[in-house]
């Protein structure tokens, strides 16, 4: 009997001094950009598909533009992940477009950010690499530079 109210006693005291988990709350910042490969790389390689994560909250988007020298970006099915594309010699500069369409069901217009990429000239830069800057065209600054290796295998 005395080993039971030992044990009751060492747990009771141990249940009292212990503390108690702080909660962590998180709260969604609205003026970050994220940009960074979905395969852990920093080389594009001809043979794979080359996918990058691209988020950009829905309030810099008509604000952002994306530059590439020597490649493409394309997007696809999923919004936040797009491809890029090896194309040397070549300027690309890809926006966000603002896209009206009907919505079948109640027959209003819906707007839609758009992802397009639009031909920017040739380019000058060093054929195996590829730049990829993100800038703010209102504050006319680069928020994010990335240069990256074409690999051919």
């Amino acid at each position: 009997m005395k080993f039971i109210s030992y044990v009751f006693i060492f747990f009771l005291s141990g249940t009292l001094n212990s503390q108690t988990p702080q909660k962590i709350k998180f709260q969604k910042n609205s003026l970050l950009i994220y940009f960074f490969p979905k395969e852990k790389a920093d080389s594009v390689i001809s043979s794979s598909k080359n996918l990058f994560y691209l988020v950009i909250p829905d309030s810099l988007k008509r604000s952002i533009a994306v530059y590439i020298e020597n490649g493409k970006m394309i997007r696809s099915s999923n919004d936040s992940i797009v491809q890029v594309s090896y194309m040397p010699g070549l300027k690309y500069e890809s926006l966000y477009v603002i896209k009206e369409s009907k919505d079948p069901v109640d027959n209003k217009l819906k707007k839609e950010f758009e992802f397009i990429s639009l031909i920017n000239g040739s380019s000058s830069y060093t054929k195996n690499k590829l730049l990829i800057q993100i800038v703010n065209k209102k504050e006319e600054k680069v928020v994010i530079e990335n240069v990256y290796v074409y690999k051919n295998q």
